[in-house]
């Protein structure tokens, strides 16, 4: 499997072998993750959906046709949504759980952390794409599923926590 960064997934990993694991991606919008988080899935549970939980605020700006709406006024509260369900997912001992948000501040998965640790889950983070490049926040401004422009998405790598 590819791997980004300083991130080396091992695809005879521990979830093959009954490990808990949780994968926290962190990224800009369009850098990738939803594709690494499916990824994912597919090569260390062989994509059996009883095996794994993807967890992403976005889906809650879906409606029922499918199409993302965001609303500004209801982040606050679909992350919290967002955050019950994947500990949901972890209380079900389902083996592999990724969560799929920009997680631009530390502060923003260090409870989805703390959650994977109490019930016994190794955490592990990944940096998906590239941050500082520039030409590359304008490939992830044009082909963002969410509309998210340029300057919005430069902000966002500005204000990345390493």
């Amino acid at each position: 499997m590819f791997d980004d960064k300083n991130s080396f997934i091992n695809t005879n990993s521990d979830v093959q072998n009954s490990m808990k694991q949780v994968f926290i991606l962190r990224g800009l919008p369009g850098s990738g993750k939803s594709h690494y988080a499916q990824t994912l899935a597919d090569d260390l549970v062989s994509g059996d959906e009883t095996q794994y939980f993807i967890c992403s605020t976005d889906d809650y700006f879906l409606n029922e046709n499918g199409e993302y709406h965001f609303e500004k006024q209801r982040l606050s509260e679909y992350h919290n949504l967002n955050l019950a369900r994947f500990i949901n997912a972890l209380a079900e001992g389902i083996p592999l759980v990724v969560v799929d948000n920009t997680n631009i501040k530390k502060w923003e998965f260090v409870a989805y952390a703390s959650a994977a640790v109490a019930m016994g889950y190794q955490v592990k983070e990944v940096i998906v794409g590239e941050i500082k490049d520039k030409s590359l926040q304008h490939l992830y401004a044009k082909r963002n599923s969410h509309g998210i422009g340029l300057k919005t998405i430069s902000k966002m790598a500005h204000l990345f926590e390493w």
